[in-house]
């Protein structure tokens, strides 16, 4: 059953005449009667008993009318949702950010989405970074907040910012009374910091390598709150992301610039090439394309 013969049934079964139908319909009588004849010879049975009289709607045709207003109600109501979902007057942006990001990054962004579509609802999922770059990678998310991948061939990548580091000691480390301090100084001491297979992880290991050094891991987490609390306790120092810092308790921490410092991570949108995305990652997208952010 098409939507044009759901549509003409219904209306000849509430008029019983096929003129008053066929003009609400913007059909032809004879257009209207092929209509009716080709559905009902896929039911294999009359739905309507017509003489030169009246029009009769039989048993069966009687038992159709129910299911087919549904049916109707269905379609025009799913026609109504896609036409809002095009529209940006309804539906929702999900997307995949690292933790800390979300916290920092990302309410700005949506932010200023949500002022052009306040329709639009988000659903934010806190995913470790490399498991943004595989799940995006995977298709199970369409789009992710995160460091630019070093392999970017089926991935696409908006910057947003540039990100360097800056070290955290503990406010009575001996450190701390220091201006700034260098990659060699900060590697040689205990260290706190992500579990591997985290970039910020990986960094630190080059940075170590550099100089010679072992990295003396004392204690490995995943939230960069965590690191915050250890080095607070004296357990170590730690070097991470420059936005990070709004995670830092800086009651009992000290951050120190790293005046040798010379990683910049690119940070921001990661989608997957040659992907047909929903209208609504499409706009998030064109919107971060368009403008510039502060942070």
């Amino acid at each position: 059953m098409t939507l044009k013969q759901l549509k003409a049934f219904l209306t000849v079964a509430r008029t019983l005449n096929y003129a008053q139908a066929a003009e609400e319909l913007f059909l032809s009588q004879s257009a209207l009667s092929i209509t009716i004849k080709t559905l009902e010879e896929e039911f294999g049975g009359k739905l309507f008993r017509r003489n030169t009289r009246r029009v009769e709607v039989t048993a069966e045709g009687a038992s159709l009318i129910p299911a087919a207003k549904k049916l109707l109600a269905n379609w025009e109501e799913m026609e109504k949702d896609l036409k809002q979902r095009f529209q940006f007057n309804r539906g929702t942006l999900n997307i995949a950010s690292m933790p800390y990001a979300t916290h920092a990054i990302l309410p700005a962004l949506i932010e200023r989405f949500a002022q052009r579509h306040p329709n639009i609802s988000f659903s934010i999922h806190d995913v470790p970074n490399e498991k943004i770059i595989e799940k995006v990678q995977d298709g199970i998310f369409e789009i992710g907040l995160c460091f630019q991948p070093s392999q970017t061939e089926q991935l696409s990548f908006v910057p947003l910012l540039q990100e360097d580091f800056i070290a955290v000691v503990p406010k009575n480390h001996h450190l701390a009374s220091q201006p700034t301090i260098t990659w060699q100084q900060l590697c040689a001491e205990s260290f706190i910091t992500l579990q591997n297979p985290s970039i910020v992880r990986q960094i630190i290991e080059q940075k170590c390598l550099e100089y010679q050094l072992t990295l003396d891991l004392k204690v490995e987490c995943h939230q960069i709150s965590s690191i915050s609390n250890f080095v607070a306790l004296g357990m170590g120092v730690s070097a991470i992301p420059r936005q990070f810092q709004r995670c830092i308790d800086l009651e009992h921490n000290q951050l120190l610039e790293i005046s040798d410092d010379h990683v910049q991570l690119q940070l921001g949108i990661l989608y997957k090439k040659d992907f047909q995305l929903s209208s609504i990652s499409s706009e998030f997208i064109q919107m971060l394309q368009e403008q510039q952010f502060i942070f």
